[in-house]
This record gives C-alpha cells, sequence and structure tokens, in this order.
C-alpha cells in the first residue's frame, strides 16, 4: 500500500477560515493533516496561500470551485490554482438545468470535457464530487453520477466519490468504488448517524440543524462514530489506489469542529493499520 496523504476540507471550518484562514491552516497543520481542501482562499492571494502552506509543510489538495465561474475563466481559474500549487479541482455540483435528461445537458458535457483536458494538459486533474441528489433517481437504469462520469472521457474527469453522500441518497458506495476504481484518486469518508435513512431527505433543508423524528433524526459525524460503516468499504478504498483520503463531516453542530476532525483522522489511521 503507497503512502496515502489525509486531508481535511475546510467546508466544516468556514466561519473559522472567514476570520483567519492562516490560524485555521496552522491548527489543522499541528493535528496532522498533510494538507488541505480548500473552500476558497478568503481574500488571500495564491502567492499568500502558497508561502503559508510551504511555510507548514502541507500541501494545497485542491480547491471546490463553482462550475459557472470555471466555465467564465477557465485559463484563469486554472492559473490561479497552479499558483497556489494544487494539482486537483474540484466541481461540486452541476446546476440543475444542466444535468442529464436536460436541453442544456449536452453542453454540459462538452463543457467538463473541454475543463477537464485543459486542466489536464496543464497538469492539474478535474474531479466531481458528488452530493446525495445524483443518487436519488436513476435515468434509463443509471444514477445521475453515472451518467455524468460515463459521458465524460476519463482523462478529463476523474471522480472524488463521498461515501457518506452516497449512502444518504441511498447507494451503495462499493457500487461506483468498483466501477471506477481507476478513476478515484482523491476519496472522501463522510459519516452520519440516522435512525431511518428513508426518512432524511434533502439535508439542505436542515439548515444546518440536526433532524427531528421525522426526518430520521439525522446528524453528521465524525467518521467512524456514525452509521457509513467504513470498515466494509476500505478495501475497496484501498484498491482504488487514492493519493489523498479526505475527512469530511459538513458541521459539528455545537462541537468543536477541531477536535471532530482530530477524531477522524484518528479512527482513519487506526483503521489503515489494520486493513
Amino acid at each position: 500500500m503507497k503512502n496515502i496523504l489525509f486531508a481535511s476540507p475546510l467546508y466544516i471550518l468556514r466561519r473559522e477560515c472567514a476570520e483567519d484562514l492562516f490560524a485555521v491552516l496552522t491548527q489543522l497543520g499541528n493535528l496532522g493533516f498533510n494538507g488541505v481542501e480548500f473552500l476558497g482562499f478568503f481574500e488571500k492571494s495564491a502567492e499568500c496561500v502558497r508561502e503559508k502552506m510551504d511555510e507548514l509543510n502541507m500541501v494545497p489538495l485542491g480547491n471546490h470551485v463553482r462550475f459557472s465561474d470555471f466555465v467564465s475563466d477557465i485559463q484563469g481559474t486554472i492559473d490561479f490554482h497552479k499558483k497556489v500549487g494544487c494539482r486537483y479541482i474540484t466541481i461540486g455540483s452541476i446546476p440543475q438545468s444542466g444535468l442529464p435528461g436536460s436541453e442544456q445537458y449536452p453542453e454540459t458535457i462538452k463543457k467538463l470535457t473541454e475543463i477537464g483536458m485543459i486542466c489536464r494538459n496543464e497538469g492539474i486533474t478535474l474531479l466531481y464530487h458528488n452530493h446525495a441528489f445524483e443518487l436519488a433517481q436513476k435515468i434509463n437504469g443509471k444514477y445521475i453520477l453515472e451518467v455524468l462520469l460515463d459521458d465524460t472521457p476519463e482523462d478529463c474527469l476523474a471522480m472524488e466519490p463521498d461515501l457518506g453522500w452516497m449512502a444518504i441518497g441511498g447507494a451503495d458506495p462499493g457500487f461506483f468504488l468498483d466501477k471506477y476504481r481507476n478513476r478515484c484518486p482523491v476519496i472522501h469518508l463522510k459519516d452520519f448517524y440516522a435512525s431511518d435513512i428513508s426518512k432524511i431527505g434533502n439535508v439542505g433543508d436542515l439548515d444546518g440543524k440536526r433532524g427531528s423524528e421525522e426526518r430520521g433524526n439525522f446528524e453528521f459525524r465524525p467518521v467512524g462514530y456514525g452509521i457509513a460503516n467504513i470498515p466494509q468499504y476500505i478495501h475497496q478504498v484501498l484498491e482504488c489506489n487514492p493519493e489523498w483520503i479526505v475527512m469530511d463531516h459538513d458541521l459539528a453542530y455545537e462541537r468543536n469542529s477541531f477536535e471532530d476532525l482530530l477524531l477522524s483522522l484518528s479512527y482513519v489511521r487506526q483503521l489503515l493499520k489494520i486493513a
């Protein structure tokens, strides 16, 4: 097994980052993370971010970019991230108007392919990070996520599978880890609790709160502390030969986000020792 790097997403720390991005990066480095996955750069220049990451001996894994922002300035977006030192750029979602089955879908695929090709030529890998909605319905027997990936050349778009969102959406993460085994350089491990997954519904509707009994008592939890059953999939995760594993649980609620991230990191490190 090759040396896997561990990253924290900055989404769970978005409020702290808005106050002091560099203080957050420093604390994550002290916790033992090898790098971070950015959520924008909070008005910091590419040069300043790169300098800080070098100072902390951390790696800028990549960043999430809106599809519309990428389309509006493909080369500018790539140039900025190259200055930061990112080797990956992630598209987190496609507008509803451009999803499979829509009139705009062929144009979506055309643009994804174009962006991915330019990224590849610039030494960057374009990723697609799924959420639950791409797994909640099928088109001609395929999940929306499958359709997007199968219609885009493999060398232009890789997958950043989020196992938690897959489970929340009602899909088997193992299916995607197996089908796209050679296309998953970055893998998100997300954990959660629900007394009844079928009752969760749209997590966005919860507006940062835990779900009621009618919503399956849903809540995000540190990796290893929920029902996502990460051990069931860890061998398939390793068969993907990922470069990065990202600890990802969107909210800590009243808990301390850094403490939650440390719990996740410690759990995954121990799990990999016995996998």
